[in-house]
Formats: C-alpha cells, structure tokens, sequence
C-alpha cells in the first residue's frame, strides 16, 4: 500500500507567514494553481480513494485534485491540522510579543509542548493514526490523505520512531507530496519520501522570472 500525504493549497495566511490550523481560509490565486498541478501528476498514480481533513483549504485542495482522478473523497475531522490554540494567525514575532516566556521555551524545540490552548503532536498522531489504521485494514494499493503540513510531519514522525518535537526539523511546502509505503508482510510503515515538489517547479520558475 502506498499513502500519498498531501499537503493543501497555499492561503492568503500561509503567503504572510501566520499559524494557520482551526482559522481557516480558502486557497489564495496561487495554490489554486498549486493544486492544479498536483492534480495532474496524480493521474497516473492510480488513486482508489482519498480521504481528505474536513478543513475547506483541505476540502479545495481535494476537490481540485479529484478533477483528474475522480474518485471518492472521505472526509475525516481527524485529519486536521493541529490546533495551534492562541496562537492561531499570529506572525511569529506576534507570538513572541505575546507569549514572551512560553514562546521562548518552544523555541528551544526539545520537548513535545502543546500550543497555548491547543494540542501537542502527540494529540494529533493519536487522532490520525486511528484513521490510517482504519485505512490499512481496508488494502488499498494507493490512497490519499490530503491534510495539513503540521499533521503531514507529525505522521511521518510517528513512523520514523521520533520524539513529536522532531517533526519541526523537517520541511512539507504547500502541495507537496510524502509518501509512506505499508509492508503488509512485516507489518511495518516505511517512509519513502518527504516534500516532493517536482510537480511545482512551474510555478517557482514563474516567481524567478
């Protein structure tokens, strides 16, 4: 089985460098575009079914998606992003103003805190996993998730054996694509790839020129 995690579309949030989880908003111009591409480079993946978070970036990244694979969309609450409490559309110099001493101590990423008034990484991978084991049981050969940046890196945590605080090393651009392939003969999730984003290259050359 291959998961196909899929991070949405960029927001008009994501372009000005705010937390984004329970506040949401719709693709700007450009992940519209983002998710066009992607979109394309599914084609040929042979996709039986996505499942999608039920937060409308997610929702509009899949519906665009689901243009070139046409197939069934699953919405499951479980795969939302995790909720970033207070902090929720704060700049990062915003969260530092606010939050001074706490932020300070998040900042030095060595242990799995929660956001003020919101969840850990812990919290979300409990949530998540159900969901995959759920989809495990059900032998799909390629499946997609389609979610948010922070549930994306909180999965591949899990399944590379890290500490939640970890996930903050690793970088998942909007749109791109990680990959974990299940090995039903050991029962094991290898992680094959992380933050793919061959498929935009269009775009960034776009932005250079």
């Amino acid at each position: 089985m291959n998961i196909y995690l899929l991070r949405h579309g960029q927001t008009n949030l994501n372009r000005d460098g705010k937390y984004q989880s329970a506040v949401d908003k719709d693709l700007n111009e450009f992940g519209i575009s983002q998710a066009e591409l992607l979109g394309q480079r599914l084609k040929s993946y042979n996709i039986e079914v996505i499942y999608s978070s039920d937060l409308k970036r997610v929702v509009g990244t899949s519906e665009i998606i689901n243009k070139y694979i046409n197939k069934e969309i699953i919405i499951k609450k479980e795969f939302r992003e995790i909720n970033m409490g207070e902090w929720d559309t704060l700049t990062i110099e915003e969260r530092n103003i606010s939050h001074k001493e706490y932020a300070k101590e998040w900042s030095k990423q060595i242990k799995d805190m929660p956001y003020p008034q919101g969840e850990c990484g812990e919290d979300v991978s409990k949530r998540a996993m159900k969901i995959i084991d759920e989809i495990v049981e059900k032998e799909y050969e390629n499946v997609v998730i389609s979610t948010s940046g922070g549930t994306i890196s909180i999965i591949i945590s899990h399944f590379l054996g890290l500490d939640q605080h970890k996930r903050f090393n690793m970088d998942i651009d909007n749109c791109s694509i990680s990959i974990v392939k299940y090995n039903v003969i050991n029962n094991k999730m290898n992680v094959n790839c992380i933050n793919d984003t061959g498929h935009l290259k269009e775009l960034l050359t776009d932005i250079v020129s």
